[in-house]
């Protein structure tokens, strides 16, 4: 396997404190932000709302769009435009919040319609096509939150059982304690980033955990394995072990899984696709950090505050 280090012996365990003290401090961060803007920045699917897909039969820019949904009285809207590679044209999709949906009973217009009527008045000769509309109602987005938690919650407690079986228990509560934290953290910077929470964040979040659990789980085999071959070592000489050996593969991993999502976030940019490219970008460098720095120090604490029957004989 290609390395770009070698031999490293960096003392992970003595370190651990400075690594809870960086965690602690961006999830209380994360807390008082998430108190002080009154949630996460839930999108229309978890929200209600609309999405609507216009396309044009002439260019048009997104501040010229944004102008005549401010003529009609829609400013907290989120405007994302769609290129087709193949034709080079491109369209738009706005959501909508639920509160610029409730239109008086007088009014025969939807939305969408009093939006294409404005855009072909001010733009003559424009034509407008409506290539979609959807509507989330309040209450089943609501509903839709609450699975989206307990999909992740059942997927922790799922990651829980299987590390506990496969490798110790230690570990498993490592492990998912390092996957809330990584979750909980890049909600933070993406809630920072005014980066609305829809079905494809959720996907985000979800690969995030697949992600951090993978290298978790390598880290957490290696160390069991030293644990059983090298008996004169002691746990946190095993971990250090464990971590060092395997940081190259870590690295290089985590490095080239960037390439990919780092290139899409910039050329992606305004896209609907650039939440997830965003959301994987921070949840791997993420991952990265807690697979080494949380994982294997809370095995650490585990064993000293609660030591196991083994280590007790």
């Amino acid at each position: 396997m290609f390395e770009i280090l070698k031999e490293t012996r960096i003392p992970f365990s003595r370190l651990r404190y400075i690594g809870f003290i960086a965690s602690g401090v961006l999830i209380v961060l994360t807390v008082i932000l998430l108190l002080v803007n009154g949630g996460p920045n839930y999108g229309i699917d978890f929200e209600g709302g609309s999405k609507i897909g216009l396309s044009f039969s002439e260019p048009i820019t997104t501040e010229e769009l944004r102008s005549v949904l401010a003529d009609i009285g829609e400013t907290n809207v989120k405007i994302f435009r769609i290129q087709d590679v193949s034709t080079g044209s491109s369209s738009f999709q706005i959501q909508v919040p639920p509160k610029t949906m409730l239109i008086e009973e007088e009014e025969q217009k939807s939305f969408s319609q009093r939006l294409i009527d404005n855009l072909e008045t001010k733009y003559p000769g424009l034509e407008v096509t409506l290539t979609g509309e959807e509507t989330v109602s309040a209450a089943f987005g609501k509903e839709l939150q609450w699975d989206a938690i307990l999909a992740l919650l059942l997927g922790m407690a799922l990651i829980l059982i299987y590390i506990w079986i496969r490798i110790d228990f230690r570990f498993g509560v490592g492990t998912v304690v390092a996957t809330f934290h990584d979750v909980l953290i890049a909600l933070g910077i993406i809630t920072l980033l005014g980066i609305r929470i829809d079905i494809t964040v959720i996907a985000a979040f979800l690969t995030i955990i697949g992600y951090s659990v993978n290298d978790s789980i390598v880290i957490s085999k290696r160390i069991q394995e030293l644990i059983k071959t090298r008996r004169g070592a002691t746990l946190t000489e095993n971990i250090d072990a464990g971590i060092n050996i395997t940081l190259s593969r870590t690295i290089v991993t985590s490095i080239t899984t960037l390439f990919v999502s780092v290139a899409v976030v910039i050329f992606a940019s305004g896209t609907a696709i650039f939440p997830f490219a965003m959301t994987m970008t921070i949840g791997i460098i993420i991952g990265t950090y807690s697979s080494s720095f949380i994982v294997a120090p809370i095995v650490v604490e585990l064993e000293r505050v609660l030591p196991s029957h083994k280590r007790r004989t």
